[in-house]
């Protein structure tokens, strides 16, 4: 029998071989490099139009024309960032408004340059513009950070227009093994959290009036979703609004949490109980 298992694991990791070498072949001569003089990209977004913008940890923001042809420094973030640490500076995303055509608003989620985990919004204006700065940087949320590592994180709005924010402003466990602080379950502080807040004003934010938190005592109402550990990246599914959280894990597990659109929000997932 222990011979026979052996025969059928052999035969299935050729059969993934196989597969993985016949993909590789499909697709690999189909790629074409269209850009290669960035400097530690770490986004590729787009607005509500057709533009395409690369974002890099160093503050920058780059703009492309169709077809990649024309390259244009879209907007310079370095003189309010801190790249010091090595998990830090704009490595943690930008957003546009769903309606960026018409309002110009673009959202920031930046480390700043005392080290806190920072959301802003900037209005470019006009919102075709192929270059913009930092005019008036109004900054939303300013959350202080304990260390400097871990700084991972998202901006993406949902189908009903909020601004989703990954890991309470991007702090992953705010710095160090384990979570000495307990900050994922502490639902006094918005490190470890995913944030919903409603944007769609010319100043400040507002919290939904269905978070689930919005009336509970000693719980900060931004908050969406706790227990996560550092979820690097979130999107939506553009068909059924779903949400999908890639939480990045310490010494076990590397973790995709899926969430229904039709959640209610107020999940736990975990972190730290289960010393993953």
């Amino acid at each position: 029998m222990v011979q026979k298992l052996n025969n059928l694991y052999k035969i299935l990791f050729a059969v993934i071989l196989a597969a993985l070498f016949c993909v590789n072949v499909v697709f690999a001569t189909d790629l074409t490099l269209v850009i290669d003089d960035l400097h530690k990209p770490i986004l590729l977004t787009h607005t509500d139009s057709s533009g395409i913008f690369v974002v890099e940890k160093t503050g920058k923001v780059f703009s492309y024309s169709a077809g990649y042809k024309e390259k244009y420094l879209f907007l310079d973030l370095s003189s309010v960032i801190t790249t010091r640490g090595n998990e830090q500076g704009l490595l943690l995303s930008i957003a546009f408004h769903p309606n960026y055509s018409e309002n110009g608003y673009l959202f920031l989620f930046y480390t700043a340059q005392n080290g806190d985990n920072t959301l802003a919004r900037l209005t470019v204006d006009p919102p075709n513009a192929k270059q913009t700065n930092l005019g008036a940087l109004e900054v939303l949320i300013a959350q202080e950070d304990p260390a400097s590592n871990h700084n991972g994180g998202m901006l993406a709005f949902g189908q009903n227009g909020y601004l989703y924010l990954g890991v309470g402003v991007g702090v992953g466990n705010g710095g160090r093994g384990g979570d000495p602080w307990n900050n994922s379950q502490n639902l006094e502080t918005l490190l470890e959290k995913m944030l919903r807040i409603d944007v769609d004003q010319p100043v400040g934010y507002s919290v939904p009036k269905d978070n689930p938190f919005i009336d509970k005592p000693n719980v900060l109402p931004e908050i969406w979703v706790y227990g996560l550990r550092n979820p690097w990246r979130h999107s939506f599914d553009r068909e059924t609004g779903d949400l999908w959280i890639a939480d990045v894990g310490q010494n076990k597990w590397e973790e995709v949490h899926w969430r229904s659109v039709d959640s209610k929000g107020g999940e736990n997932y975990g972190w730290r109980f289960n010393g993953r």
